[in-house]
């Protein structure tokens, strides 16, 4: 039976599975994943497809030195294996800060665009505001010490995919 470590790790460049598969999957072992953990993993395979030095340091077979990529790109991954969260109280704060304020201007942004005849933009930007905000939220606290092309690409990425599933479902 395939662990979830192992159908996560198939996310990863095939060159970054040969070179740091074993040590990965020893890491983060055959039990069940917590979010955190799988939130590391996949942001470290988003960040080892996006960055050149990954690339480069499997490639090439070197350490890499000051950057992200290559080894540090293991350790980040293979620091999934901690159970304590990254995140302080204060970080929570800020999210919850940003995740109210997102809501907010989703929401007034809906309400002015339906206003301004824009219908569907408004009905659309009314029913993201919640995953919307909460995604924005998410660099804040959930996602903190991620690879920065990471947080773009998962948060982006899901905004833009709610944005779409909103266009479809009102048009539809």
């Amino acid at each position: 039976m395939t662990t979830a470590a192992e159908r996560l790790l198939r996310l990863y460049p095939r060159a970054w599975r040969e070179r740091y598969g074993e040590d990965f999957l020893e890491t983060a072992g055959s039990g069940v994943l917590h979010l955190q953990q799988t939130i590391d993993i996949v942001s470290g395979a988003i960040d080892a497809w996006l960055s050149a030095d990954v690339r480069r340091a499997t490639r090439v077979g070197r350490v890499v030195p000051n950057t992200e990529g290559g080894p540090m790109t293991l350790r980040s991954v293979l620091a999934c294996d901690r159970r304590e969260y990254r995140f302080t109280t204060r970080d929570s704060l800020i999210g919850a800060g940003v995740m109210i304020v997102g809501a907010l201007v989703f929401t007034l942004l809906g309400v002015t665009a339906r206003r301004a005849g824009w219908l569907v933009t408004g009905e659309v930007l009314t029913s993201v505001g919640f995953f919307g905000s909460l995604m924005l939220s998410m660099p804040f606290w959930l996602m903190k010490g991620q690879p920065w092309k990471a947080q773009v690409t998962i948060v982006g990425g899901t905004i833009a995919g709610l944005v779409a599933i909103g266009y479809l479902a009102t048009i539809i």
